[in-house]
């Protein structure tokens, strides 16, 4: 949102400095990006969807959309599980559900191309590339998905920062502790007391809510963070 411009200049006689800027979001500019470079490949709408790392399991959120239309119905999207498939998969917008062909369908769009991309065993994160054409050659699909393949290690990255809360050493230690390492190689390798060792550990679980180790290494990776 624009800050108002009589608010900012109010406070400069009052002086007070203006509120700062939100800096912007990494996730929110590569969606932008993304969805940039897909319009032209006949994809209109694109959103990304995630695992919830605190909620049940299947449990998921929308992370990211293209446009203010999407958002109205990031709930539902986040509910809706499409029938599963391989990494690359195109679908018609019916094949999500009545709910889907009222809800999707009613922004014009007529098929989804889903590419699935893994963070943690089966658990992946989807983007959902969605179509106005109920015609897409080919050609459109495989590319539109290679511009996907190709932006996911940038992509993890963005997503780790924009809500991974966890230091570069605790997620380093998080990645020890999902190797089993513990002790004197923990010692060894971090070049620190295990005493330290643990505390980074007791750190990382307050961040994510974990109840143990497992748990905290579970919610990192299901954030980009490991």
């Amino acid at each position: 949102m624009s800050e108002d411009p009589s608010r900012a200049s109010g406070l400069a006689l009052l002086g007070e400095p203006p509120e700062p800027a939100s800096p912007p979001n990494a996730l929110d500019e590569r969606m932008q990006a993304l969805a940039a470079r897909l319009r032209g490949r006949g994809f209109a709408g694109v959103a990304f969807v995630r695992p919830d790392p605190f909620g049940v399991a299947g449990e998921r959120l929308v992370q990211a959309l293209s446009s203010a239309a999407l958002q109205a119905h990031a709930e539902w999207m986040a509910r809706a599980v499409p029938p599963r498939g391989g990494t690359v998969e195109r679908l018609p917008v019916a094949a999500l559900g009545e709910e889907a062909v009222r809800r999707l369908g009613g922004l014009g769009y007529q098929q989804l191309l889903l590419v699935r991309l893994p963070l943690l065993g089966e658990a992946c994160g989807e983007f959902w590339l969605l179509s106005t054409s109920a015609h897409l050659r080919e050609e459109q699909l495989g590319t539109a998905a290679l511009e996907v393949l190709g932006d996911w290690p940038a992509w993890r990255e963005a997503l780790r920062a924009a809500v991974c809360p966890l230091t570069p050493r605790e997620r380093e230690v998080l990645r020890a502790v999902a190797e089993g390492l513990k002790g004197s190689e923990a010692q060894q390798r971090f070049g620190c007391t295990e005493r330290t060792f643990r505390l980074h550990v007791e750190n990382a679980k307050r961040k994510l809510r974990a109840a143990n180790g497992a748990q905290a290494v579970y919610r990192a990776q299901l954030m980009g963070g490991l």
